[in-house]
């Protein structure tokens, strides 16, 4: 039985606990703030295409870290399913009080070089870095909409066996979970996305994919972000990015958001929306800084996180 601590019980954070604690092999602590009382009171009311619709009540709800590891317990993984804002605050130190020697800290999270400050404070200590592929939201405190995709992307292997065990117990709750050596590439691979439609939906005022995929100069922004991801990625690797899901390059990708029907609500556009702050550091400042280090062009990448960071300063700052 897997001691397992969530970090972020959000929309996306409740679904791949819920996975873990439906197998019967791991039990959940769940760090639940804003929806603390619903959760305790109600669990996660969860509606889900993939799976049965549940109501998903982890082992136990604390309002903090440290009073998930006041009683002695050692967590063997935390998930860490927070927003990755290094621009306010580095935040490898809130899950502080409950690692250990033993523990493993899995990072399903957005961006590039979000694991580098989990490196720093914990060295010799296992991390993760998994990457999620799965349309969820939390339209209100302990109610959670699932669609139809549920999968991860975790490495490196050079961790052990601890991530193929996970990825076992995952397997086991409907989770579509591999484990690759190279998970950085698949990192840029969703950063094409992220980098593109998630902050161009900001930048342009707050548009879903659909309208910016039917405005042609919006579009052609779009896809030459993806081309300066794909550019950089394969810079900052060293190889080819993989094709997945027969995604084989910008094309292809934008060519899933044009589909007739197709219309996503952008998760940066719904923090920008929600005033929240945004991702705009490990989503672009982050790998402009590579871009700059490596000699590779990205100015359209440089344009957008200017506007982005003015943006977020308006109702932040």
């Amino acid at each position: 039985m897997y001691k397992v601590l969530l970090f972020g019980s959000g929309a996306l954070g409740s679904v791949y606990a819920w996975r873990l604690q439906e197998t019967g092999a791991a039990e959940i602590t769940a760090v639940c703030r804003g929806n603390y009382e619903t959760v305790v009171q109600n669990g996660f009311q969860i509606t889900s295409s993939l799976f049965k619709n549940d109501v998903f009540r982890p082992s136990r709800v604390v309002r903090s870290v440290s009073e998930a590891a006041a009683d002695g317990t050692e967590f063997d993984y935390i998930l860490v399913c927070t927003k990755a804002l290094p621009n306010r605050g580095d935040n490898s130190g809130l899950i502080a009080a409950a690692v250990t020697s033993q523990t493993t800290i899995v990072l399903i999270q957005n961006g590039i070089g979000i694991e580098d400050p989990f490196h720093a404070r914990y060295p010799g200590v296992n991390v993760i870095s998994a990457v999620a592929y799965i349309d969820v939201a939390q339209p209100e405190g302990g109610v959670i909409e699932h669609g139809g995709n549920c999968a991860l992307v975790m490495g490196p292997v050079g961790e052990g066996q601890r991530a193929e065990k996970l990825a076992e117990v995952w397997e086991n709750g409907g989770v579509s979970c591999s484990v690759l050596e190279n998970v950085q590439a698949v990192r840029w691979l969703k950063l094409a996305w992220n980098a593109s439609f998630n902050t161009v939906a900001v930048a342009s005022g707050g548009n879903n994919t659909r309208i910016m995929v039917d405005d042609p100069e919006c579009c052609r922004l779009i896809y030459n972000i993806m081309i300066e991801v794909y550019r950089l990625g394969e810079a900052a690797t060293g190889a080819p990015l993989p094709v997945m899901r027969g995604i084989a390059g910008p094309k292809e990708l934008l060519a899933t958001a044009q589909a007739p029907g197709v219309v996503v609500m952008p998760s940066m556009l719904m923090d920008f929306l929600a005033k929240r702050p945004l991702e705009h550091e490990v989503i672009l400042g982050n790998p402009i800084q590579i871009a700059r280090e490596l000699g590779v062009a990205v100015p359209h990448m440089e344009t957008v996180y200017a506007l982005l960071r003015m943006i977020e300063k308006q109702y932040l700052d």
